[in-house]
C-alpha cells in the first residue's frame, strides 16, 4: 500500500496540471478531510468511525513526505529538512498513540499539523507566484 501511494503521488506530482506543491497540499488536506470526518463531539473516538482508516491514510501521507525529506537530493535547507522530519516522527508517535486509543483532541493535533503545513505550502506557492521584488 506505501508503494502505490507513493507510485500515485510521484505520477500526480509528475501529471498534474499545477504545481508539484499543489498536489502535496491536495494530498495533506485530504488526509486532513479524512480525519475530521471521524473526530465528533466526544473526546473518545469510537473504532467503528472509520478513525483506523484515516489514521492510516494520513501516516502514508507523512511517510511519502518524509522519504522525500530524507533524499540526497532533497532541495530544501538542512535546518528546514530535520525539522519536518522531527515532525514526522512527532506524526508517526502520536499517530501509533491514536491508533491504541483514539481521543478527539490526540487527532485534532494531528490535523492542525496537517492545517499548518498545507498553509505554509500555500504561502510558499503565493511568494513563488509573486516572484522577485524589484
Amino acid at each position: 500500500m506505501q508503494k502505490n501511494l507513493t507510485k500515485l503521488y510521484r505520477q500526480t506530482q509528475m501529471n498534474a496540471a499545477g504545481s508539484g506543491r499543489q498536489v502535496e497540499i491536495s494530498i495533506l488536506e485530504m488526509a486532513a478531510a479524512k480525519l475530521r470526518a471521524c473526530v465528533g463531539e466526544e473526546e473518545k473516538i469510537p473504532y467503528g468511525s472509520g478513525i483506523d482508516e484515516a489514521l492510516r491514510f494520513n501516516q502514508k501521507v507523512w511517510d511519502v513526505f518524509c522519504a522525500d525529506w530524507s533524499d540526497d537530493n532533497c532541495q530544501l535547507e538542512d535546518s528546514l529538512r530535520q525539522n519536518l522530519l522531527s515532525i514526522g516522527l512527532f506524526v508517526k508517535k502520536r499517530t501509533f498513540t491514536m491508533l491504541a486509543q483514539p481521543t478527539r483532541s490526540g487527532v485534532n493535533t494531528l490535523i492542525e499539523l496537517n492545517d499548518n503545513l498545507t498553509q505554509g505550502l500555500k504561502d510558499g506557492a503565493s511568494n513563488a507566484d509573486a516572484g522577485p521584488k524589484a
